[in-house]
């Protein structure tokens, strides 16, 4: 194959590295990349570009040499040269530039209501938890009337020890810990740096919170068993990337419910409550308060790794 070819091919491979490089750095400049991978994962996407670039200088390198006929040969008893098929390069080549083109092409948008409804919203934060710890859920209440329902919360503490208000095993240590603690609080605000922990602490002892007012924000998420005075206010957890997003949520009722379109970005306040759906126990939200939000800067939520410790 002539040396110009060889040439070619090399620059060609140099333009795509270059490429994806130059995305990676775009969607880092812009913080869009958020809407892709979890924050703890951006410095290795970060170094990955690095060696985008690496690699494609030692392209360039190559491709000079080939082009002036001073490329080393290779002595792995394998031939390196590329196909001289024009349709074998063209999809070859295409099976990277065209996904570099839609991705600078595309605008970068975050998952929303569509996305939630294939995957199923999760109204039941602490199923995994409850699955894993067995026996060791919320205890029932002690008597008909749960016990946040009164004015004063610490006269129900008072008739047993936090230990038996929230009873815990290996898998529900640190929820059962952090639920002693937020159960002292009159207004529950789900924070974004605790917002998976925070919910599945609620549900999981949800007996107990039943009364608790609460605060949370997040995007509008309606489904057709819903009640025309119902939605869902959700976000997206991310682990590593999008790619395993799970949406969850919480159910919330509202007289002016209709008011708010799907996935328009709300701001909620509202007494805990107890309700079933889909042949489920569920927290619902009986809201006092709403409020437009903007959506947040990180619209995703992620786990808290030093939560419990």
């Amino acid at each position: 194959m002539s040396p110009r070819i060889i040439s070619l091919h090399h620059f060609i491979k140099a333009a795509i590295l270059f490429g994806f490089a130059m995305y990676i750095v775009s969607l880092v400049k812009t913080e869009n990349i958020l809407y892709y991978i979890a924050p703890r994962m951006v410095d290795y996407v970060k170094w990955s570009a690095v060696g985008f670039y690496a690699i494609a200088v030692y392209q360039v390198y190559q491709a000079f040499r080939s082009f002036w006929g001073s490329a080393d040969a290779c002595d792995c008893d394998h031939d390196h040269t590329p196909s001289r098929s024009i349709m074998k390069n063209t999809v070859l080549y295409g099976m990277f530039i065209i996904p570099l083109l839609l991705g600078f092409l595309l605008p970068d948008l975050s998952m929303g209501s569509s996305l939630a409804a294939k995957k199923g919203m999760n109204l039941s934060s602490s199923s995994s938890v409850k699955k894993d710890s067995g026996a060791a859920a919320a205890p029932a209440s002690p008597s008909s009337t749960p016990p946040a329902q009164s004015a004063n919360a610490g006269s129900t503490a008072a008739a047993g020890s936090s230990e038996e208000l929230f009873p815990s095993d290996k898998f529900t240590e640190q929820y059962a810990k952090y639920a002693k603690q937020i159960y002292k609080s009159d207004l529950i605000k789900v924070k974004e740096e605790l917002y998976m922990e925070t919910l599945t602490t609620v549900d999981l002892y949800m007996d107990r919170f039943v009364g608790k007012k609460m605060e949370l924000t997040g995007f509008v998420y309606r489904q057709e068993e819903m009640k025309d005075n119902q939605f869902v206010v959700g976000r997206f957890s991310i682990q590593c990337c999008s790619a395993d997003a799970a949406p969850f949520g919480v159910l919330v009722e509202y007289e002016r419910a209709k008011n708010f379109a799907d996935d328009s970005w709300v701001t909620v306040t509202g007494t805990i409550q107890k309700t079933r759906f889909n042949d489920m126990d569920i927290m619902m939200l009986k809201v006092e308060k709403i409020a437009a939000a903007e959506p947040s800067k990180a619209q995703y939520v992620y786990p808290n790794f030093d939560f419990g410790t």
